[in-house]
Order: structure tokens, then C-alpha cells, then sequence
């Protein structure tokens, strides 16, 4: 039976995506059956080999048959979140490895023997903290968006832009921010009509400060739209 199994992380300033992709490459339906209702199982390690984040840890599980289908050539995606946190505080920016592992105990009604296309390893480069922006978060579609979150500066000015990587949406604004709090609350308000946006593009807010030599620093980086809507996702 033909059929591919893999992780994808992908880092942001506070936090890991982490996106499991299960593809169904054959002519025939897949049904994987597991025998609770965890489907994955994920471990982060740093450099050392230490675990510095399991999925499971904490987690209570159904105690019963779930079975997932993929019709063929079907594409399901599942996502979970990292926060970078071991024991209540954050981790080195390093080198970390990401393992991933499909928990199906039978398919199609056999008995799975081969396991090893059911793992999937990959690196996950952890960044240093940023120092001006934190719990940033957006809400919104179609070229509609809030952001909210916290910013700190000794200038107390916030710049930002909009971009996809080839059109600049939004040139470089700036807020003035009172300063009267280490940590000033901010809510940015985004909006481009929808026509001049790529169906299929990405679009991101770039979010940083100026430093005396007016040099960027501090960049925050947000999708705000992904390239791509994701295909159906599994529980």
C-alpha cells in the first residue's frame, strides 16, 4: 500500500508549527486503525538528546477503537503548536530534532508489520527571543485582519509592513507608543481589497523597530494568509 507519512515544523518568533501530513499515493482507499483516539505522537529534542516537549504529556485519551480514511491520492493535514517552553521557560535558540510518529495498529484491516513509514524526523532551528514583540496573534480573512499583542521599546514607535515576498502591500507605517508600561498592549487594524491579493499567495506582517542608527532590528514576522489553503485534516 502506497502511502507517505511526514513532519513539516516551521518556526515563528513564539512559537513551532508543527504540520503532519499523511498522503495516500495508491489507487485504493486507506483505513488506518488505531486503537485510541491518539493518532501521533511527537518528541522534541535539543542538541544534547534531551526531550524538551512530548505531545502526549498531559493528555488524556480516549480508550477505543478511531479509524482515519484517505481516499486515493488524498492529502490530509493535521497541526499542533509549540511554544518553546520546557519547564516553564523558554528554550535556547538551537538545533532542535523533530520526531513524528503515525500510532495506527492495523490498515485496511492487516496488521501493520513495516512501521518505518509511519516516522518522520526533521530539524527545527529555534530563535533567539524577541525583545520587542510578544503574545502577537491575528485574527481575520481576505485581506481583513486585527492584530494584537504586546511591544516595548525605549523609542516607543512601532513600524510595520505588509508584503508577500515580491509585492510590498503596505509600505512602512509607524505608531507612537505612551510607554507609560514596560509592556504596552498595541492593536493594529490591516485591511487590503481582496482583488489585489494572490488567491494562492502568502502574505505577511513584518513587525519591528528602528534602533539610533535607524537600522532594522527585532523583526517579527506573521502570516497573515498562508500560500495555500490546507486539504482536509485528520482528528
Amino acid at each position: 500500500m502506497d502511502y507517505a507519512f511526514y513532519i513539516i515544523p516551521t518556526a515563528s518568533p513564539e512559537m513551532a508549527e508543527l504540520e503532519m501530513i499523511l498522503k495516500n499515493k495508491g489507487e485504493i482507499p486507506l483505513h488506518f486503525e488505531f486503537p485510541t483516539s491518539q493518532m501521533v505522537e511527537i518528541t522534541i529534542t535539543n542538541q544534547a538528546g534531551s526531550v524538551v516537549y512530548v505531545y502526549s504529556q498531559g493528555k488524556y485519551f480516549l480508550q477505543a477503537f478511531q479509524t482515519i480514511s484517505v481516499n486515493p491520492h488524498q492529502t490530509i493535514k493535521r497541526y499542533e503548536k509549540w511554544n518553546y517552553h520546557f519547564k516553564g521557560k523558554r528554550v535556547p535558540p538551537e538545533e532542535y530534532t523533530v520526531n513524528a510518529m503515525l500510532k495506527p495498529t492495523r490498515l485496511n484491516d492487516e496488521p501493520i508489520q513495516n512501521r518505518m513509514k509511519l516516522y518522520s524526523t526533521q530539524k527545527l532551528n529555534v530563535p533567539e527571543e524577541n525583545t520587542a514583540y510578544r503574545f502577537v496573534k491575528v485574527s481575520g480573512t481576505k485581506g481583513d485582519y486585527i492584530i494584537t499583542g504586546e511591544f516595548r521599546s525605549t523609542k516607543g514607535v512601532l513600524y510595520y509592513s505588509v508584503e508577500d515576498g515580491h509585492v510590498e502591500y503596505i509600505k512602512e507605517k509607524q505608531i507612537v507608543v505612551n510607554g507609560e508600561q514596560e509592556w504596552e498592549p498595541f492593536k493594529l487594524h490591516i485591511q487590503i481589497p481582496k482583488e489585489k491579493l494572490f488567491s494562492n499567495g502568502s502574505l505577511i506582517l513584518n513587525l519591528y523597530e528602528r534602533n539610533s542608527g535607524d537600522k532594522i532590528i527585532n523583526i517579527y514576522p506573521l502570516i497573515l494568509k498562508k500560500a495555500e489553503a490546507p486539504p482536509a485534516a485528520f482528528p
